[in-house]
Parts: structure tokens; sequence; C-alpha cells
């Protein structure tokens, strides 16, 4: 069987504190997007077998994925064995969430296979024991309010929608890394408050205001830093967005368009970038 993996992307993520535990209480808004990965699910007698088309993706025991697996046997101890391929469509350390989303599938897909043995709070506590993002893609939401680490997650009820362009610049940013340099006090003193993008959900009439208030803290770190995620927002900005922002840690940054001009701007996006193979774009949509 088959079962999809969809990327996020944060449209707000504030930085509260850092926690006792490692992790740092956030407030964001995720929003789950068409951009995703494919994962093939089946039993199979013996072991559990781990595959992947991209061969930098570690499937051991120890990798998330293999994780993922062990916790739900042992929420159910007859599991028996499944055969797992997952097929990337969605950059890695990309800041969308990738690895994650790969996680909560194949518990929803191990549960589903098996017959539903777990319920909804049981999956709950395996995808919060995988990672800090995992408990949101558990959820079929198009939008969340994730609190604590972002793992307490809230359904968004809305009717809006967006048409986004992705840039990935092609480097590799590392999310510890990046944390640590706001704890040091890179940007503290942002006073952005998520309730404004909150309640511009409540109806299309606000999805300007919802633009309008884009916002994630990390995003000033990785500029100073990484000028050429800069440049991936100038090439959107360029292209017509209505809005632009980093999406987590980065590097990939999205842009919010006109749902009758996204493939228009798409293309001239992808000519724009051409130049460079370490470059990749994506249209996505919310779904």
């Amino acid at each position: 069987m088959d079962f999809t993996a969809p990327a996020k992307l944060n449209l707000f993520l504030k930085v509260l504190r850092k926690r006792q535990d490692g992790y740092h209480d956030i407030e964001t808004i995720f929003e789950r997007i068409s951009l995703g990965d494919i994962l093939s699910v089946d039993k199979k007698a013996g072991f559990t077998r781990i595959t992947c088309d991209d061969p930098s993706i570690p499937v051991g025991e120890d990798s998330l994925i293999g994780r993922a697996v062990s916790y739900f046997k042992e929420s159910y101890p007859d599991a028996g064995g499944f055969r797992i391929h997952i097929n990337k469509m969605i950059p890695i350390g990309a800041g969308l969430g990738g690895g994650s989303s790969d996680a909560a599938a194949v518990v929803k897909a191990l549960n589903e296979i098996s017959g539903y043995p777990l319920g909804e709070d049981a999956l709950l506590r395996i995808c919060s024991g995988l990672g800090a993002d995992v408990p949101f893609f558990l959820k079929d939401t198009q939008f969340g309010h994730g609190t604590e680490k972002g793992d307490v997650v809230k359904t968004i009820k809305t009717e809006l929608r967006f048409s986004h362009i992705l840039i990935n610049p092609g480097i590799h940013i590392s999310t510890e890394m990046i944390y640590k340099r706001y704890d040091s006090g890179f940007g503290l003193t942002n006073t952005c408050q998520v309730d404004k993008m909150v309640s511009a959900f409540l109806g299309k009439s606000s999805e300007n205001e919802l633009v309008k208030n884009l916002h994630n803290d990390l995003q000033i770190i990785v500029l100073r830093d990484f000028p050429v995620v800069k440049r991936a927002l100038t090439v959107l900005e360029e292209a017509g967005a209505r809005g632009v922002l980093m999406s987590g840690s980065g590097p990939t940054v999205f842009g919010i368009f006109d749902p009758d001009k996204a493939e228009s701007s798409f293309d001239v996006i992808r000519s724009r970038i051409s130049s460079d193979k370490a470059w990749k774009a994506f249209l996505a949509h919310t779904c």
C-alpha cells in the first residue's frame, strides 16, 4: 500500500525559551503542503526491511524510521514484520519536516495495515517520542497551532488555502547550530506575537492580514550567515510573491502567490535558477 508523507511550512515561528530537556518552547503555525514523499508499506514475514531510493537516508534500527517501527511494535507486540520503501521527494534537512513526516506516515501505515490496534492517544505518544514536529503530521489537518516543543498541536479550522513556490538553495543548515546562535542572544528582542496570525485564519477576507504577519525568529540568524538564503527570498519577491519567509531553520524559503499566477511565476523562477544545479524549486499548495 502507498502512503503520502506531506511536507510542512512554518507560517509563523517564535522561540520563547530553552527547556531543561534541550529543546525550545516555541509557538508556530504549521501548514501541510502537497509536496511529499511516497511510502510503500506492506506486511511481510520475519523481520522488517526498510529501504529508500536516496542512499543518504539512514534506514537502520537507530534511524528515525527504524525507531518509529520499534516504538509501534513495543505498543503492539503482535505487529510482525513489514516491508517499507521511501521514495524521497522532500529535500533533506530543508526545514520542511520530511523526516518527521515520514516517521508519522510509517506509524499511521503500520497501524492501518495491522487493523488499527492502537488508538489516537497511543499513536500520539509514539509520535511525541520521535520528534517535535512528528505529532503535527499525525493529524489530518491543513493548519495547526503548535506550542511547547511544537508537539502540542491544535487544529486551525479555516477555509484559507494557499499556492506556494518553494526554493531550496542546496545547502545544509544545522538546526542545532541555529538554535545555539539564537540562545547566545541574537534576535531575543523580537516581540512579534502569534495572536494576529491565528486570528487571520477566521475567514478568506483575512488572507492579507495573514500574509502581513508571516514571521520566523530564526530567519534573521540564517540570513546573516547564509546570504544565499537571502538571494532565494529575493528571487521569490521579484517573481511576484505576496509574502515570503524561511521555513523552520531553513534553508528552504517559500512565497505565497496568487493562485492564477503561481504557474507562470514558477516558470519564471525555474528559468532564473536553471544555471545553478544546486538550487531546486517546487510548486505546492495547501493540502
